[in-house]
């Protein structure tokens, strides 16, 4: 059995969610694959949790008890220069990387788990959305895997590299990449006004707590981003244009001031409605991509389409030129993205075996 030790960056959805799948699926790894995650740090914002022999499954229980609670992890944490420092003193070698953040500046550390032969397992899209020169060496990289930065737990990345790997050349990509938008969307189908429609996804949790980060579209940008660069194409933030569903002047509102102001955006995007109607057309916040750039924005697509109510993603490639190969279904969540995250852990486990 190959025990490895594991450091997991993030404790709030996506990390608690991660925490019970590596709990309920240690037989199945253990069976399967001949590896058991022995996770020996968890680090939120500002505290952590280090065990050099691996926190139990009731320690891992606690923790999601604590973040549930808004409760701190434990002692504050360390300057994250430092983490691989403390791993090689305590002898653990040949670990994982986890990041499952949304933060700024993971970049460092990346490189330091990558330089000490640490495998690095990203859901956090920032750091392959950087500037092309900087960001270039983690594409291909054989010790790091990015597999819920798009999709969730589809396998959107790895169906991208097979074409890319077998020497199809890549076309064209599209998809609805937002579920948060595209419930907003379906909303505005049944004539609701945006700003109801943009409260009900608010009261659900289906958008961030600050909405302007779904309807920004920078999220979506950034995950058509990657799709390009692993296509082939050196894609920086200019060269994709993307439509925000909110006006910049609303920016600086609080967020209870911002939803209090977005019956502001109901008349033009109800017009946007009325004419997409006309057209027999519903509708739908799309990205696209090529070798000369894209964009991201609402888009009319027939009504009756199967593209118009599927969360998908389309490869147009050489071999696939008449008919793109398709992926769709459930994508978004936290479940489905610690499971995408779960499947990167085992593929780099048994690849530094």
């Amino acid at each position: 059995m190959n025990h490895m030790p594991v450091v997991i960056f993030g404790a709030g959805g996506v990390g608690q969610a991660l925490f019970r799948q590596l709990v309920m699926t240690r037989e199945v790894v253990a069976s399967r694959n001949r590896c058991h995650f022995d996770i020996v740090a968890v680090l939120d914002s500002s505290s952590w949790v280090w065990q050099p022999a691996g926190l139990s499954d009731e320690q891992l229980d606690q923790i999601i008890k604590q973040k549930e609670t808004g409760q701190s992890l434990g002692s504050d944490r360390p300057e994250i220069q430092k983490i691989f420092d403390i791993l090689s003193e305590a002898g653990l070698v040949g670990g994982l990387l986890v990041d499952v953040t949304a933060a700024d500046g993971m970049e460092p550390v990346i490189d330091q788990a990558l330089e000490s032969q640490h495998g690095v397992v990203l859901a956090n899209k920032k750091p392959l959305t950087g500037p092309w020169e900087h960001t270039r060496r983690y594409y291909n990289h054989p010790c790091l895997r990015y597999e819920s930065t798009v999709g969730g737990g589809q396998p959107v990345i790895s169906t991208l590299r097979y074409l890319r790997d077998t020497g199809d050349p890549v076309i064209n990509i599209e998809g609805q990449l937002s579920g948060t938008l595209g419930y907003i969307c379906s909303q505005l189908d049944r004539e609701t006004p945006f700003s109801e429609a943009l409260a009900a996804a608010r009261a659900r949790g289906f958008t961030e707590p600050d909405p302007r980060e779904d309807l920004g579209g920078r999220d979506v940008m950034r995950k058509i981003m990657i799709l390009g660069r692993l296509a082939g194409w050196p894609l920086e933030e200019a060269d994709i244009e993307v439509e925000s569903l909110y006006h910049p002047a609303l920016s600086h509102l609080s967020v209870s001031e911002f939803m209090n102001a977005s019956v502001a955006m109901d008349p033009s995007l109800a017009d946007r409605v009325r004419s997409a109607k006309e057209e027999v057309q519903v509708l739908r916040y799309v990205a696209q991509v090529d070798d000369n750039g894209g964009s991201v924005g609402l888009t009319g697509i027939p009504k009756g389409s199967p593209l118009a109510d599927l969360k998908y993603i389309s490869f147009r490639t050489g071999r696939y030129k008449d008919e793109p190969m398709m992926i769709g279904g459930k994508g978004a969540g936290v479940e489905m993205t610690a499971a995408g995250v779960l499947g990167d852990m085992i593929g780099l486990s048994r690849e530094m075996l």
